[in-house]
């Protein structure tokens, strides 16, 4: 499965305690990270609808020449 490495996300905090730009803030990333997994997803459905493997040479290949 393919994985992004995401900055660890902030405790939440209590929004009452943070200002409109805070929340405005922290939601953009939670919308971000949801965003970056949803087209990761959709990039692995594609490339196993495709046949593709994230190796990009055959069994009898080498990875050194």
């Amino acid at each position: 499965m393919f994985s992004w490495s995401l900055p660890a996300m902030r405790n939440a905090l209590n929004p009452n305690l943070m200002s409109a730009a805070e929340r405005l803030a922290e939601i953009g990333e939670i919308l971000a990270a949801g965003l970056i997994r949803l087209r990761a997803r959709q990039r692995e459905a594609e490339a196993r609808r495709m046949g593709e493997s994230s190796f990009d040479f055959s069994a009898d290949q080498s990875v050194h020449g």
